[in-house]
């Protein structure tokens, strides 16, 4: 019982650490959808899908591979740091990408990539402390750091409204760089940033797990947006602005995936490494249940009131929004599966298979879209990116079968049936 008040605690933690950092970004995106024409949403949401796709190749490198260094040895501080200044030298690298970006783009568009650098350091700085604190299981404090970030981005944007009025886009990027400093200033007391003399060996297996990794996030992202650039490509601003504020919308009912996720990681990675995968197939089946049972009412929301939630957190413009939301939250009650298949081969040290499963997911999803936009244009777009998801989850489940002999269904089934009172989630902790 101990254990499980423990998980049910971290798992607290970290859902309100989630919903504290993705609150934020709530609000800015309440603030776009309400305040500025759809085109100039359009231009951000074009702006905001490149520094995520590039960032996932900075979390590729100091997120999992990180995670599971500290995990064998929680006290070396040489891995912290080596891993730090690796984050910041893949900022520094990616921030240059977005400066050639700028010279290839239009107007509205460059001015932001010139300045997107400080959109990358504001992922970077957050995610690293996220990323320690999520491998050393400590959810206050990865709830505190996202918090902070919250009310000062809160604090902000409200001085620059009462002082200045409207922000212009990129005036919105320096409002979330200003928003990290107390986090930054909070992690230098407390030694998060205490600079030791960094480990060649340390750097060399991050960069060796995270090649991968980073390969796996890369695509996993470019599978996340490749209907929104492709939407770009074949249409105009504002097809893109209705495409990413219902995607914005799944996000957010997705959010028990992500917060969950934190907490799975670790005890996959834990339970594969201390017995040799012998309870991994238990905790393979309760992890998809503990998924699907957090997911499935924010999913059924969304199904069944998007008309209404799109009135209130947009207007009546974007109510073409409402069959993508539903194709796409369709696709979203597949995604349990989907998501613990990526975290268990990541955390048994299989990042290859993970790459090259999405390789043929983002492969498909390219082509469908390629044939579905023109012919159905932004529904044709979810179509495309739904069917993906599913066929590639699919495949997923018969691959992680002859990869480590798990067989999800079956251990599933079995997780469900262990469902009397809180037993399962006993089993689980």
């Amino acid at each position: 019982m101990k254990s499980l008040k423990q998980d049910l605690g971290r798992t607290f933690y970290s859902f309100a650490g989630q919903i504290s950092f993705l609150l934020s970004n709530f609000i800015l995106f309440l603030y776009l959808a309400k305040r500025y024409d759809q085109a100039s949403f359009g231009h951000w949401a074009i702006f905001i899908t490149t520094v995520s796709i590039l960032d996932g190749l900075r979390q590729g490198f100091t997120q999992n591979g990180l995670a599971r260094l500290i995990i064998r040895q929680p006290d070396n501080r040489e891995i912290r740091s080596t891993s730090l200044l690796l984050n910041y030298a893949i900022v520094a690298l990616t921030s240059l990408f977005l400066v050639v970006f700028s010279l290839w783009s239009a107007p509205e568009l460059s001015i932001l990539y010139i300045n997107g650098f400080k959109a990358l350091l504001v992922l970077a700085t957050i995610q690293f402390l996220n990323s320690v604190n999520q491998a050393q299981q400590k959810f206050k404090k990865y709830f505190i750091t996202n918090f902070i970030y919250l009310i000062s981005f809160i604090a902000v944007l409200s001085a620059q409204l009462i002082v200045a009025g409207q922000p212009s886009l990129t005036r919105l990027i320096d409002i979330m760089f200003l928003s990290v400093l107390p986090v930054t200033i909070l992690a230098v007391v407390q030694g998060e940033f205490r600079l030791v003399r960094p480990l060649k060996s340390t750097a060399m297996e991050l960069i060796h797990f995270g090649k991968y990794s980073s390969g796996t996030n890369l695509l996993s992202l470019l599978f996340q947006r490749v209907d929104l650039l492709m939407i770009n490509y074949f249409m105009d601003p504002t097809a893109v602005a209705i495409f990413h504020f219902a995607n914005k919308i799944i996000g957010y009912a997705e959010l028990p995936l992500q917060a969950i996720s934190q907490v799975i990681y670790p005890k996959i990675a834990a339970s594969y490494l201390q017995s040799g995968g012998i309870h991994l197939k238990k905790t393979y089946g309760n992890s998809i249940l503990w998924l699907l049972a957090f997911i499935l009412p924010t999913t059924l929301i969304v199904l069944l009131f998007n008309k209404t939630i799109i009135t209130i957190i947009g207007s009546e413009s974007y109510l073409s929004a409402s069959g993508i939301i539903i194709i796409l939250a369709t696709a979203t009650l597949f995604k349990p599966w989907g998501r613990v298949f990526g975290l268990t081969l990541d955390a048994v040290g299989k990042p290859r298979v993970n790459f090259l499963m999405l390789v043929f997911s983002l492969a498909v999803n390219v082509v469908m879209n390629w044939l579905l936009i023109p012919a159905f244009g932004v529904q044709g777009a979810a179509t495309a990116t739904a069917s993906s998801v599913i066929i590639t989850i699919i495949i997923g489940q018969l691959n992680i079968k002859r990869t480590l002999a798990i067989h999800p269904i079956k251990e599933f089934v079995v997780a469900a049936k262990s469902l009397t009172h809180l037993n399962a989630l006993k089993k689980w902790s």
